[in-house]
């Protein structure tokens, strides 16, 4: 019996012993790395040191569609030349190498260099194809941009059938925009879904000279008219994202608008709390990110700092301004408000220890949730950010553009159907960017 009861008490100590050891490490990302050993406390990630593999571009391609519509982009002191050019020799020299490809009807690989590309496009006539098929462009670049690859295509974008299907009807391009040619670009962009590639757009304007084609192929000749033109960033998720916030980092890089599909996968639900950033009122910080014994001040009021990691999100929905107009709050149970916070704006000074500095280093921006009121023992707190596109791609877009060179000055044929086309395809169950529950207890 004694040898019994001490075996029996000894295996008390053990299974006591681990029973506190796992209380006092806790895991708070739940990815199984306790917080001790995980590098990155507030990313879900199943990696050896908890924390996300970044993976790095390997190639850049840069196509530019050389049909007939595109000549007047070339010519005189067209802004085109000069951001294309740039564009080429910016990410060259600060990012990857680029290759340099002319796509319309067949691609053809540019063979001077990207310093020589500018002279080359001044003094050569390169737009000099009969047609291109803007579908069948995305479709080939794509089958082309290998999984760490980055494409660019850059084309005005006028969805168009080839000239035998316009003479035979020359209505064709507007009574079909929206069918035929929008399911083709949807057909083409689902692909590119289905392997995990995400598409950036950005949007430019440039003088033109030259002839202008409209949908029926008939000429008008125009003499520095402005005229739209988009320049498209394909490539896997991951690679893209790193590779578009590199990109916005070139001062010369400036677009008037730009839109993202299919770069965030799964809502962010990963918060961390930071106890020693603007704190009031009483509460305790138990497992799970539960706010316990919760009383607020003699004024009634109740602050907290949240951390996130919104690097998955697009550029505009981490911007501090679109976040602070557009993370939404709603409450069960009390009553408050929000703040968002620039990283920079975060007095480091009183972020003590390992855990807390660690939540901080892998945070890319705060929200402080202010409580006014708490109405019963067990509250919660959702902030929730909607995945929304900005709409201005509808008035870059015409449906006639027989008269550009006056009311349709500036606008692209048939671009919204393009637009739709790919947003259809990318189209997902997700709704939110940010679906985070934050619960509280008195």
């Amino acid at each position: 019996m004694p040898k019994l009861y001490s075996f029996l008490a000894g295996l008390y100590v053990v299974t006591a012993s681990l029973f506190f050891m796992s209380c006092d490490t806790p895991d708070t990302d739940k990815d199984g790395l306790n917080d001790e050993v995980d590098k990155c406390v507030d990313q879900y990630a199943k990696t050896k040191n908890g924390c996300p593999i970044k993976r790095e571009v390997k190639n850049v391609h840069l196509y530019i569609e050389t049909s007939a519509s595109m000549g007047g982009y070339f010519r005189n002191d067209a802004e085109f030349k000069t951001v294309v050019t740039d564009l080429a020799s910016k990410v060259n020299g600060e990012i990857k190498p680029v290759d340099i490809w002319f796509i319309a009807d067949t691609t053809v690989k540019y063979n001077g260099t990207v310093e020589n590309f500018s002279h080359d496009i001044a003094t050569t006539q390169i737009a000099d194809k009969k047609s291109s098929q803007l579908h069948k462009i995305f479709a080939d670049v794509a089958a082309n941009t290998n999984p760490d690859d980055i494409s660019f295509i850059v084309s005005d974008c006028i969805l168009s059938f080839s000239n035998e299907d316009i003479k035979q009807n020359p209505e064709i391009n507007k009574t079909e925009a929206n069918n035929a040619m929008r399911q083709g670009i949807y057909s083409t962009f689902l692909k590119l879904k289905n392997n995990n590639q995400a598409v950036g757009v950005y949007s430019f304007r440039s003088k033109f000279y030259g002839d202008y084609y409209d949908y029926q192929n008939t000429k008008t000749s125009l003499h520095g008219n402005s005229r739209p033109y988009y320049i498209w960033a394909i490539g896997n998720r991951d690679v893209l994202k790193g590779f578009i916030d590199r990109l916005t980092q070139i001062s010369t890089f400036l677009p008037e608008k730009s839109l993202y599909f299919g770069l965030a996968g799964e809502p962010v639900k990963q918060y961390s709390i930071l106890t020693q950033v603007d704190k009031s009122g009483t509460w305790n910080l138990e497992e799970n990110n539960k706010l316990e014994d919760v009383e607020t001040t003699s004024n009634g009021t109740l602050s907290f700092c949240t951390g996130l990691n919104l690097d998955n999100l697009p550029p505009y929905a981490k911007d501090i301004a679109y976040l602070q107009k557009n993370l939404q709050i709603t409450t069960d149970g009390c009553v408050a408000s929000l703040t968002v916070k620039p990283k920079q704006s975060i007095n480091t000074d009183k972020i003590k220890g390992k855990l807390q500095n660690d939540l901080f280093k892998n945070s890319t921006h705060f929200v402080v949730i202010s409580v006014s009121k708490i109405n019963v023992d067990n509250a919660s707190i959702q902030l929730r950010l909607p995945v929304k596109h900005d709409m201005w791609y509808e008035n870059w877009s015409t449906d006639d553009d027989k008269n550009i060179a006056s009311e349709n000055e500036g606008k692209t044929f048939a671009f919204k159907y393009l637009i739709n086309g790919v947003n259809e395809a990318y189209e997902t169950r997700t709704k939110n960017y940010i679906d985070i529950s934050i619960p509280l207890s008195k």
